[in-house]
């Protein structure tokens, strides 16, 4: 039989007519159902990870549930399709099903996300989550779902009145994946972006009824009678079809499963953006699609066993080619974001070429592999069951592969094991030896090579430094590394620095700050442990009960390494730490909180920016007892202004009292803090005397220089509605419309711009918004208001004095570009101590070299600074010496 397209007779010129102006629509109305569909994935994992949190049990359970979907809907109505005279009718009635139902998600989406997490519960156990995350998101996508998974069996039925006997499941099968590639850029660099979720889903869905309309009109002429059943590849010596359907299942979990595996390794090496997981899917999917449009074009007619070896063989080269190009993979990222300008529009082309080296070889192969053993399929049993087994292998990859197999083998084991299981797949018929192919013999090679190779990790490791744990979770690789001093950093995916050692200055303040302010708190809630740094001041407040939660589990088996683990301190009560998603915990738990703390959110990670928006913000404000106060940590040295502003509108639309606060001076990682209460924060003198009574917590404020009422309500920076004047032309970041999502990322590729000068921009910004209303003024007393204002004043002048200034600088160097500036700050407020101890402690340094020079320098700090004794006392010395 020959295999070569070709057009049915239907008898006369008019229905021949008929049939070609009918086949002209076929590729572009599937690519288009392709378009929407990869567009409705996109958007429904994006909005149902709201409720069902961002760990990747629930990730995986959507992308599961997608799959599970398709696989129903092509069992269902696969075989009514196959024994139906009229396929195409049938496929612009699921077109048009689809459509419909995706509106209706529009509205069912936030009722199920209000729902869901009172279901899960605070902290779920994982079979529980999932069960709820697989069960739940299945029935809600079903009738999509199943009616896309529909979609191709009547395509390829139609396919066969419009093309007559041959092979054309490839064709049908490509182009649908090409629209896929289409709808993954689309909806992640333009739809979503510009136009939000919900008229996304709006435009896909409009998509979909057009298709199932166009169908009716392009394609209802064709005659009943010219419906033949499809015919595929037949040979005697093909398969039974028990193999068939089990090469069909195994081959769909593998193929999903290197997926996984691979997204999850690059996640150590790329941004991990949006943009990335975008750009790495696209490259899957258009290898697939590639790879289906070839064997469509160049299969030949040998017979099933032999192609099926060299198609089964190519495949496991490819996976294991793709997988050795991973050990490689950070050097052309890094080779290339180096040698040429950052841009956003390089960092992306770089992680398109380095996702391209390593998944376009493996899916190409997979793709040809996918079509020949569906149209062999479809000669026996029809394209839906062919379908339906190979999309249900798809839809437990995730968990086996991804929850279950991970952790235990590693990505290099199920790279491995992967690459083992195409090779396992191979037909040697009983009856006589058959030698292995050249393809099957070099991918057996090539596995044992690959198991030669070092450990597939990415952890950066400073000079003189080591690695002192590394796991691979479930969610993200997780290290903790010294460098040659023992300063020790927990590091995420090798990218995400989530504190040090070394930082617990910093980390301390950003706990007191906000437990400082609050007039006697008692329920406190982090939302993020990281080192566990910040958490653990906490345990300087006496009478706390604190919750905390932590989105990657193996993080919190870290904590020992920082000295922050429960059993290392003296707590008066154990925190509860917890893993689990912060914005879920916050919806499903039932407790109220004095303060809650939120750690500080890389914007640009994928994921994060749900954390920066309207109604997350409005939910924590619902978990505030009356006098509760939130304190959102934004790391300014991982945004733009841009950005800032964003976050900033967001969170002032949701609180009616703001303030904006700095923990701490430092230009090199700028903090700035949101403070939202629902009654306003007054600044009094005395304050902290009548405030903290606990030896250790003044033992401790003590040591961070926050002891003092200046120092304190000195890091205050501007009020709501300074910072609303300040943000007031930035898009709010909402649930429908995650600014920050797609934003964000565009400072992570982008050159770097000075951390110092961004704060300074920020900060002189808001200084000259700055009002105090009568109402809300620091105090009568007019020496504390006046000296707390030249405190402010004091400190950004300093922190413009530090533009500029480098730790390598030398002395001298020093000296020249902060000599006079630190000078004027000392005489702007004598409270202001961060300008008048390095003077003092470079005069020290210069008496070793130029005593004369010295001595003029503490002379002009006493006079600076007369009320403080300090710089008298050393230049008394200096000259008795």
């Amino acid at each position: 039989m020959s295999t070569t397209p070709e057009r049915i007779s239907l008898g006369h010129s008019h229905g021949t007519d008929r049939v070609l102006d009918a086949r002209r629509w076929i590729y572009p109305v599937v690519f288009l159902s392709g378009f929407a569909g990869l567009g409705y994935e996109m958007v429904w994992t994006r909005m149902l990870a709201l409720s069902l949190g961002h760990e990747i049990l629930a990730v995986l359970a959507v992308l599961a549930a997608f799959f599970a979907g398709l696989s129903v809907g092509a069992v269902v109505f696969g075989e009514l399709i196959r024994r139906s005279t009229r396929p195409a009718l049938w496929y612009g009635w699921l077109e048009i099903a689809i459509g419909i139902w995706a509106i209706a998600l529009i509205w069912l989406i936030p009722i199920f996300n209000a729902t869901i997490p009172q279901w899960i519960g605070e902290a779920p156990q994982p079979v529980w989550h999932w069960g709820i995350a697989f069960g739940a998101t299945f029935v809600l996508l079903l009738p999509a779902t199943a009616a896309m998974g529909g979609t191709l069996p009547s395509l390829e039925r139609t396919s066969a009145i419009l093309f007559g006997p041959g092979r054309y499941v490839g064709g049908v099968y490509g182009s649908n994946t090409f629209g896929a590639v289409a709808g993954t850029i689309s909806t992640t660099f333009v739809l979503a972006p510009l136009l939000g979720f919900t008229t996304t889903l709006w435009s896909s869905a409009a998509i979909n009824i057009l298709c199932g309309l166009w169908a009716f009109i392009a394609w209802r002429s064709l005659p009943a009678d010219a419906t033949a059943r499809p015919t595929g590849i037949t040979n005697a010596a093909g398969p039974s079809s028990s193999r068939l359907l089990a090469s069909l299942f195994v081959t769909g979990f593998l193929g999903l499963a290197f997926e996984v595996i691979v997204i999850r390794v690059l996640s150590q090496v790329l941004e991990n953006t949006v943009y990335t997981f975008a750009v790495v899917l696209s490259i899957y999917l258009l290898g697939t699609a590639i790879g289906a449009s070839l064997y469509q074009r160049y299969a030949t007619d040998d017979d099933y066993g032999s192609r099926l070896r060299k198609l089964l063989g190519l495949t496991a080269i490819g996976c294991l080619l793709g997988s050795a190009a991973l050990w490689l993979s950070d050097n052309v990222y890094d080779a290339i974001t180096y040698a040429l300008p950052r841009t956003s529009s390089i960092a992306i082309g770089a992680e398109l070429l380095v996702a391209a080296s390593v998944f376009l070889l493996p899916t190409i192969a997979m793709g040809g592999l996918f079509s020949h053993l569906a149209q062999s399929a479809t000669a026996r049993f029809g394209f839906g069951r062919a379908l339906a087994v190979n999309t249900l292998g798809a839809a437990i990859a995730p968990l086996v592969a991804g929850v279950v197999l991970l952790p235990a083998l590693g990505p290099q084991g199920m790279l491995i094991v992967i690459s083992l299981g195409y090779l396992l797949l191979l037909p040697w018929p009983a009856a006589k030896p058959v030698r292995p192919t050249f393809p099957a013999a070099t991918a057996a090679v090539l596995v044992i090579a690959l198991a030669l190779l070092p450990p597939l990790r990415f952890v950066e490791v400073p000079e003189g430094g080591r690695i002192l744990d590394y796991q691979d979770g479930v969610m993200a690789s997780v290290a903790v590394v010294s460098d040659a001093q023992d300063v020790r950093y927990l590091k995420i995916n090798n990218h995400f620095t989530m504190g040090s050692t070394s930082s617990g200055y910093a980390d301390h303040r950003q706990t007191h700050i906000p437990l400082l302010l609050h007039p006697k708190p008692r329920d406190v809630l982090y939302l993020g442990v990281g080192t566990g740094m910040t958490l653990n001041a906490a345990q300087y407040h006496p009478g706390l009960d604190v919750t905390a939660v932590e989105l990657v589990p193996e993080s919190l088996q870290t904590l020992e390494y920082f000295g922050t683990a429960t059993a290392q301190n003296d707590w008066p009560q154990s925190p509860r730490l917890l893993s689990s998603d912060a914005r879920r915990f916050v919806v499903s738990t039932d407790k109220t909180f004095d303060v809650v703390i939120a750690d500080l959110f890389h914007p640009s990670r994928d994921g994060a920016g749900a954390l920066y928006t309207r109604e997350h913000f409005d939910a924590v404000r619902q978990r505030l007892n009356d006098d509760g106060l939130f304190c959102q940590w934004l790391p300014l040295f991982q945004m733009d202004l841009e950005t800032f502003k964003v976050i900033a509108k967001t969170f002032s639309e949701s609180f009616p009292n703001v303030q904006v606060y700095l923990p701490h001076n430092s230009i090199s990682q700028p903090i700035v803090g949101l403070i939202g209460t629902n009654h306003p924060l007054t600044m009094q003198p005395d304050y902290l005397l009548n405030r903290v009574h606990a030896r250790t917590l003044q033992r401790e404020l003590v040591k961070l220089r926050l002891n003092s009422d200046f120092a304190l309500y000195g890091g205050f920076v501007a009020d709501r509605e300074a910072l609303r004047q300040f943000a007031q032309q930035a898009q709010l970041n909402t649930d429908d419309k995650t600014t920050v999502t797609y934003r964000a990322p565009q400072f992570a590729y982008r050159q770097k711009q000075s951390h110092g000068e961004r704060l300074v921009s920020l900060v002189d910004a808001l200084a000259a918004l700055r009002t105090l209303p009568a109402d809300d003024r620091p105090s009568r007393d007019t020496g504390f208001n006046e000296r707390l204002i030249a405190y402010w004043r004091a400190r950004d002048a300093y922190l413009r004095a530090g533009i500029g200034v480098s730790a390598e600088d030398d002395l001298p160097t020093m000296l020249a570009k902060t000599r006079a500036p630190l000078l004027d700050v000392v005489r702007i407020s004598e409270d202001f101590r961060s300008a008048y101890e390095p003077l003092l402690a470079m005069a020290e340094s210069l008496n070793q070299v130029d005593p004369g020079a010295a001595r003029e320098l503490l002379i002009e700090l006493d006079r600076a600074a007369p009320a403080r004794t300090e710089a008298r006392r050393l230049l008394a010395t200096l000259r008795r010496n």
